[in-house]
């Protein structure tokens, strides 16, 4: 999974003609290394729900299960490969305009 957001990450710097790729911020690593754990955690569970005979113990991890599957989810809203909107002309010209203002010499 996280080879398969890199790989997104790196295809839409290229397709936006950036010359260097963009990279994650610390908040997006911390958030890529909690999707590894949870989809790693989900793997084991899985394992160990399949080679359970208990009933009571499917129950347990299947529940367990169900709330990594909603943390996978919350988590994955937090990771976007997808590069910001280009700003309008407007939005450049009043970021222009503010500049100018505030760069300006008391006097």
């Amino acid at each position: 999974m996280l080879a398969e957001l890199d790989a997104e990450l790196a295809e839409n710097s290229t397709a936006r003609g950036l010359v260097d790729p963009l990279a994650w911020s610390a908040a997006e690593q911390a958030i890529r290394e909690s999707l590894a754990w949870t989809v790693d955690r989900m793997v084991d569970l899985r394992a160990r729900y399949h080679a359970s005979d208990d009933d009571k113990v499917r129950l347990k991890i299947s529940g367990e299960l169900r709330l990594l599957e909603t943390n996978l989810a919350r988590l994955l809203k937090g990771v976007s490969t997808d590069l910001p909107a280009q700003p309008s002309i407007r939005s450049r010209k009043a970021s222009r305009a503010a500049n100018a203002r505030w760069r300006r010499a008391p006097g």
